[in-house]
């Protein structure tokens, strides 16, 4: 401890110390916060190159990273973009070598659509939607189905008019079991959560209970929820 006679000039002194080591100690606060922002554009930066990597490891090294700032509620507005360009690489945003497709990954598409369901607001939606509109995989749909109805709808019915847009464009060509129990789940989700009244709930989910296309128990589940709807709504 620094010892000082007891004397006005000293006192100054005392005062002149304090008030530099206080600037020091902000100088020090503000290079930390600045240090804090380089190395998450820097974390950015290596998140993107391993997410457009050709690579399937280096995508889910990049996946693995987004868990984690998801998790612990870092994510970046940059690394939401990064996995929204993951949920579509390979359909919307495609690399191409002698013609072939060199980014088409649907796994690393279902994590990314997954991962997107964790996310709120509404470029993590608006990315799920077009998803949903380009995606040719009935099990990735089946997935931004799911992600887009744990978003809510509210009395919004954009979402789930879009929902089932794509459903019957399935339906017509290649039904699928799992894309029809995720939309029967999402007719549901929107009754329960206070949607106004939606003609296409009633029909899609009567024709997937009469539709042979679907195994019984599908067909048991969409007749069950058709029922609650009827209930909720007072029809």
């Amino acid at each position: 401890m620094l010892y000082l006679p007891r004397n006005n000039n000293n006192k100054l002194l005392l005062i002149a110390v304090f008030c530099a080591f206080a600037s020091v100690t902000a100088a020090a606060q503000d290079l930390s916060v600045e240090d804090s922002y380089l190395q998450k554009s820097v974390e950015s930066m290596i998140i993107s190159e391993q997410a457009k990597s050709g690579d399937r490891e280096n995508k889910y090294a990049a996946l693995q990273y987004i868990r984690q700032a998801i998790d612990s509620g870092q994510l970046t507005d940059d690394v939401q973009e990064i996995l929204s360009y993951m949920a579509l690489e390979g359909i919307l945003n495609k690399v191409r070598v002698e013609g072939r497709t060199f980014n088409n990954y649907p796994d690393v598409r279902m994590k990314a659509v997954e991962y997107l369901g964790d996310l709120k607001g509404q470029a993590a939606s608006a990315a799920l939607i077009r998803v949903l509109l380009v995606e040719n995989e009935p099990h990735i749909a089946a997935e931004a189905v799911r992600s887009l109805t744990k978003h809510g709808f509210g009395e919004n019915s954009y979402a789930l008019d879009v929902i089932l847009y794509v459903f019957r464009k399935y339906d017509s060509k290649i039904p699928s079991n799992v894309l029809a129990i995720s939309v029967i789940d999402s007719c549901l989700a929107f009754t329960e959560g206070g949607g106004a009244k939606n003609p296409w709930v009633y029909s899609t989910l009567l024709h997937i209970s009469k539709n042979p296309s679907y195994v019984r128990p599908v067909r048991e589940h969409a007749g069950e929820t058709l029922g609650k709807v009827y209930a909720k709504n007072g029809s």
